[in-house]
């Protein structure tokens, strides 16, 4: 008998639940949620401590904030999110719809009421719908999928990851869901089962740890019906296609996959930002600098959709403040603990390929420096271009434009045909170019091939939302996986999303809380835990928090 067929008890507990689950109404579910809610917060210390263990964290010093916001907070905002969906029968209204330049209907949702207005300062989100489909929502509630079981392989790098799948999969895509610890993480597993007991206790979720042989096993299991990974489309492609490059290759020639499951994956993505070129001031200039540097270091910059590329214009008068500008930052920055296993080799070899490198930081053991590749043109090595490189590692490439206008004709092209993965993409714009140039900006939107596009931050917010789609661009397939297929959040239940767009003012009043070097994050995150934990009195914690950060 073979792994793929013998009895797991957590996957017999979870099909024995399935059709209870779905036979739960959207309100039946909100207690479940609720409680996890509350768990979540009560948890969230021993959370923090775990994840600053496993990175090599001082859990007193200012990188512990990280954990803070994309951990428990993180959860936190996400179970809000589908709470609300739950309370109006998983046909969640939409706060204002309009239209595309191209015709697709596209739903604002970001901010819902006042009191989100309050909290992301003017940051605004909007979904935009596939063409040629209808703008409808929750269908797995009106048309349920099989009672089955969705097998999730978590991820390793930011913790609130694989609960958050595994949350879709319960919530939007209205299944059972056992969750598979990556063993970097598997330090959390107690904890994540303390929080999600409402769930694990009624039968509906399972958590376990394994090798990458028991994940193997769980998506071959005949009761297995759905899988979902965030990773590496190497994994992805393994586990589809077969062990070996070569043996891949035969398979998807013939098309033939040794696993023919239904798969969702988002499997990363050479992240690019667009500088649109622009007469800032020298604050705005300090400013953008920190935010593409954030965009950097955060995380170790272990991030799937940490910055890669910076695309700028060669003919933009201020191109050489701004680099300078952008590596007095990163000068400024401690190396971190390369915790993901393999980092230190990749980042090596990406040095070998590309020895004009300009290292920012003192070479400490264990950790990677901060490094900036400047003045690539297109026609470059295109290793950087194609391959991610999950390290500190950021390349610039100038296009050769001078002005706004040719510069988005130009950029949009380049990213969406050069660059591999369509997870996500920034696009930074002062608002004078922005109004003087508004027309071409909605167009660059339109036509940019990304599942998330943040303008005027780092696209990691349109994630840490939690209510905006996030996955690939649609059109992926399993021969070309690229960053994946599917999505996950979505807490609005879009049936059929396109991208998200998050929108963020040029120059907050306030530090954002994905800048690196924030004053009081643990304090601002935990304030905004309690206010979605009921306790109206943290909004004056989060105001202090806010103005010292």
């Amino acid at each position: 008998m073979t792994l793929s067929t013998a009895t797991i008890p957590e996957l017999e507990r979870l099909h024995q639940q399935a059709s209870h689950w779905q036979s739960l109404a959207p309100r039946e579910r909100m207690d479940y949620l609720q409680a996890m809610k509350s768990l979540a917060r009560r948890h969230a210390s021993e959370w923090v401590n775990l994840a600053c263990q496993i990175k090599g964290i001082d859990p007193q010093g200012g990188w512990a904030g990280e954990e803070w916001t994309t951990g428990p907070l993180g959860l936190i905002l996400k179970l809000d999110h589908y709470l609300y969906a739950l309370r109006h029968e998983a046909v969640p209204p939409v706060p204002r719809w309009r239209s595309a330049p191209t015709g697709q209907a596209i739903a604002e949702i970001l901010p819902r009421n006042w009191q989100e207005r309050l909290l992301w300062f003017g940051v605004k989100a909007e979904v935009w719908m596939q063409a040629n489909q209808p703008p409808s929502q929750g269908s797995a509630y009106r048309n349920p999928p099989p009672p089955g079981v969705a097998v999730v392989l978590g991820a390793g790098n930011i913790t609130s990851l694989c609960l958050a799948d595994a949350l879709y999969q319960l919530v939007a895509a209205n299944r059972v869901a056992l969750l598979k610890m990556n063993p970097l993480l598997a330090p959390l597993t107690d904890c994540f089962r303390k929080i999600c007991a409402p769930l694990i206790e009624a039968g509906f979720l399972e958590i376990v740890e394994g090798d990458a042989a028991l994940g193997e096993a769980l998506c071959h299991h005949p009761l297995t019906q759905h899988i979902h990974i965030t990773g590496s489309h190497h994994t992805y492609n393994r586990l589809v296609w077969g062990e070996t490059a070569a043996e891949q290759a035969i398979r998807k020639a013939r098309q033939q996959r040794q696993l023919t499951k239904p798969i969702t994956a988002e499997l990363g993505n050479v992240t690019p930002l667009l500088m649109v070129p622009g007469e800032w001031t020298e604050a705005e200039l300090i400013y953008q600098a920190r935010q593409v540097a954030s965009a950097l270091v955060h995380n170790a910059s272990f991030n799937c959709i940490g910055a890669q590329i910076l695309v700028t214009a060669a003919g933009w008068p201020q191109r050489e403040a701004f680099l300078t500008a952008l590596k007095a930052q990163l000068q400024e920055i401690p190396p971190r603990p390369a915790y993901y296993p393999g980092a230190i080799a990749r980042y090596e070899s990406f040095l070998a390929d590309y020895p004009q490198a300009t290292v920012l930081s003192p070479a400490v053991e264990g950790t990677i420096p901060w490094t900036l590749i400047e003045g690539l043109t297109p026609t470059a090595n295109p290793r950087i271009f194609q391959e991610e490189v999950f390290c500190g590692l950021l390349a610039e490439v100038q296009l050769p434009v001078n002005d706004a206008a040719t510069y988005l004709a130009t950029a949009v092209p380049f990213v969406n045909e050069r660059l591999w993965g369509t997870l996500g993409c920034s696009l930074i714009i002062d608002p004078r170019t922005e109004a003087a140039h508004s027309e071409a900006l909605e167009q660059a939107i339109a036509q940019l091939r990304y599942g998330s596009i943040a303008i005027n931050a780092w696209v990691s917010l349109a994630y840490g939302l939690g209510c905006t789609p996030w996955g690939a661009f649609p059109g992926h397939t399993p021969a070309a996986i690229g960053s994946g297929v599917g999505v996950v959040h979505n807490s609005f239940l879009f049936d059929y999303p396109e991208k998200a767009v998050v929108r963020v003012p040029f120059q907050l009043a306030v530090t954002p809380p994905w800048f690196y070097g924030h004053r009081s994050l643990p304090q601002l995150a935990q304030a905004v835990m309690n206010i979605y934990t009921g306790n109206p009195l943290a909004w004056f914690s989060l105001l202090t928090a806010a103005m010292r950060g």
